[in-house]
């Protein structure tokens, strides 16, 4: 039921009529004084979870609102006013914006069917053009679909894209999101969202997803999902599932031009990294193909501080010499990290559970007084693919991190380390939340042997513990463990370890396919490979398949099943189960 009437006054308001209610406001269209129609938001302060508030006071969306309208844009709704109210012993705050003529995108599509593709791609370019100006002031949409997008009706008659809806914008969400998301539109949403990240990568999905919905009538994969009803669970498995299969590029006899084809694949990559980085490099490619006379002479960069992070090394560089001096590359997780590694389901989900859940749902660790996690190991037989597992974690979180190779590093015992290994970590915490890792940490931090505790020990130790209080997760990796300094191997600087085993059976089968599938080959069968080469590590796989690729060079003929099956009758792994369950301990 509707909070007020039609005639009833909201502040110096005069309600006109009522629009829809959400999860805690409700919309209506108002006259002001000026006899002018607006658009109004009313927010139940006693239903606005504090997470949605600005300071604890103020709705982000009118926060957000205000300071987007501090300049113009002519694709980004405007503020007019807000206020406050009492009724009925409850608190309100209403939100009072332009009121815009003209129809919504959807209803567009639903009443004159799809857009030609230079119409839609105007029509996203106006959308880029607003997010452009969204995203240089360090805000996100995160919720851009033709229900949010208004064919505002100008007085020439033409029609404008304006974004209308600002309920979600945020800054950049790293595992926490401050808003409601059981109404954002599922297969708009880019699939790193699932996992509770989101960027401006994020939202060049969605604007993707909405030039192919204005082309096509559909959003891209999109399924039933309407057996799954309010299970937000169910929904994110059901577009995970649907979005297995390859983009769909034809339909309904819509024929696309090749470079729209390109354009739709590099905005909806599933992966993050080869997205467009940011709303203005997919503005410029969009205006190159459409408008190629005005786009002449522009600089068309691609925008790499999305994916390598500005760092610290210029505070040390001169003190440094060049051998002590480690170049530290940031990196930002694309948050899809484990679908890049086969099989391991165990241990993927042991990370999940012990350690990722956490720090994607911090008020749920709080709400359980979860443990901060400080630092992980991973450890098992060189080959065996920890240094992988490691960088698939990291992207998994979606938080910033760095890989670092300690035996390229040097170890704490070598002038200058520890003056960089400062440098290092102070450059993490002001990246937080941040995954720092380090491979290879018998070399960094040897056993001082017969020594005992040393003051590089100590010194590391300071450096390490506490990390979780900064933001900044510690992850390392050993094929050694036992050759690691065991002062540093302790709760509350490692509080959890983990076994990285040989590859299962799934991630030997994958591991032969990649290094077999740029090759000539007759059929294959993955499975009976995977089945003779168990306890193999990736090394040993690789090194049977460059065999077999000899061999069948030598004659001249494809590489065929019998070859490799021959290849595996004489080569035993590199570590024998022996040796694994011996890691285990």
């Amino acid at each position: 039921m509707a909070l007020f009437k039609k005639g009833e006054k909201i502040g110096k308001y005069i309600v006109n009529s009522f629009i829809k209610k959400g999860a805690s406001a409700e919309s209506y269209t108002v006259y002001g004084g000026d006899d002018m129609l607006y658009f109004c938001k009313i927010f139940n302060m006693t239903d606005t979870p504090s997470s949605m508030l600005f300071e604890g006071k103020e709705v982000f969306e009118i926060v957000f609102c205000k300071e987007l309208s501090a300049e113009r844009n002519e694709n980004i709704i405007h503020y007019i006013d807000n206020g406050g109210f009492s009724k009925g012993g409850k608190e309100y705050h209403y939100l009072v914006t332009e009121f815009y003529p003209g129809e919504l995108l959807s209803e567009a599509v639903e009443k004159e069917g799809v857009f030609d593709v230079e119409d839609a791609s105007q029509i996203a370019l106006c959308v880029l053009n607003g997010l452009k100006y969204m995203h240089a002031k360090a805000l996100l949409h995160n919720d851009i679909t033709p229900s949010n997008i208004m064919l505002k009706e100008l007085e020439d008659g033409m029609l404008q894209p304006t974004i209308i809806d600002l309920g979600h914008v945020s800054y950049m969400v790293m595992g926490r999101p401050n808003f409601f998301v059981g109404d954002l539109a599922p297969f708009f949403r880019a699939p790193e969202t699932y996992r509770g990240i989101y960027t401006p990568k994020s939202d060049v999905f969605s604007v993707g997803a909405l030039l192919y919905y204005l082309i096509f009538g559909k959003a891209p994969w999109e399924t039933d999902i309407s057996a799954c009803g309010d299970n937000l669970d169910l929904v994110r498995d059901k577009v995970k599932e649907a979005r297995k299969a390859p983009l769909a590029l034809e339909m309904g006899g819509i024929e696309l031009p090749d470079f729209m084809k390109e354009i739709l694949k590099k905005a909806l990559s599933l992966n993050m990294a080869r997205r467009f980085h940011s709303a203005d490099s997919f503005f410029k490619k969009l205006m190159e193909k459409i408008a190629p006379e005005e786009s002449e002479g522009d600089e068309r960069p691609e925008d790499e501080s999305q994916s390598v992070l500005d760092n610290l090394e210029n505070a040390l560089k001169n003190a440094l010499t060049p051998q002590q001096f480690q170049p530290i590359p940031f990196k930002k997780g694309s948050g899809s990290g484990f679908d890049q590694v086969a099989g391991r389901d165990e241990l993927k989900e042991q990370l999940r559970k012990e350690v990722i859940f956490a720090m994607q749902h911090p008020d749920k660790a709080q709400l359980y007084q979860l443990p901060k996690i400080n630092g992980i190991l991973f450890y098992g037989p060189p080959g065996c693919g920890k240094s992988l597992v490691m960088e698939c974690f990291a992207e998994e979180l979606g938080f910033n991190y760095t890989i670092l190779k300690a035996s390229d590093f040097g170890n704490i015992y070598q002038p200058g380390v520890l003056d960089n290994l400062q440098r290092i970590f102070d450059a993490a915490s002001i990246k937080a939340p941040f995954v720092l890792c380090f491979d290879e940490l018998e070399y960094l931090i040897p056993a001082p042997g017969t020594e005992g505790i040393t003051k590089e020990s100590v010194a590391m130790l300071n450096l390490m513990n506490d990390c979780a209080e900064k933001g900044v997760l510690l992850v390392v990796s050993s094929s050694q463990p036992d050759q690691v300094d065991p002062f540093l191997l302790r709760p509350g600087c490692i509080d959890r370890v983990f076994f990285v085993p040989q590859p299962d059976f799934a991630a030997r089968k994958d591991i032969f396919k990649k290094h077999l599938s740029n090759r000539p080959c007759d059929e294959i069968d993955y499975e009976e490979l995977a089945r003779l080469s168990d306890d193999f590590v990736a090394g040993d796989i690789t090194e049977t398949v460059n065999e077999a690729a000899m061999t069948a060079a030598y004659m001249d003929v494809p590489i065929s099943q019998k070859i490799l099956v021959d290849v595996l009758k004489y080569k035993n792994p590199t570590y024998s189960t022996k040796t694994k369950i011996g890691f285990h301990k």
